[in-house]
């Protein structure tokens, strides 16, 4: 061996020790709890965000059903306002002045 060799080699390890992980019996237990617990949070996540969706469904289903409601009263409300006799019958009707129909004259739309 040369000299420059041995001065590369000086503060090296000669051998390499693999390095193997172990655990006993309580190092697993407690693995396996903190697994479970983190598979208990996950699954409580996902029932209180199911419940949280389950609730806003609701309440625009409820408020679908009264929007509904108000849409059928309108429209009833409307085909009534709409109706001959309610509108000859009605206020405003009543302080119309009848028109003269000669006095109207219409254009010529022929030429």
């Amino acid at each position: 061996m040369s000299t420059a060799t041995a001065t590369l080699r000086r503060n090296q390890n000669l051998t390499r020790t693999s390095t193997q992980l172990q655990s006993g019996p309580v190092t697993t237990t407690l693995l396996l709890i903190g697994l479970i617990i983190v598979l208990a949070l996950l699954y409580l996540n996902q029932v209180t965000k199911t419940s949280t969706f389950n609730y806003r469904i609701s309440n625009l289903t409820q408020k679908q059903q009264q929007l509904q409601g108000e849409k059928e009263n309108l429209q009833i409300q409307a085909a009534r306002l709409q109706s001959i006799s309610e509108a000859k019958a009605s206020a405003v009707a009543s302080k119309l002045t009848p028109t003269d129909t000669k006095a109207v004259s219409f254009a010529d739309t022929s030429r």
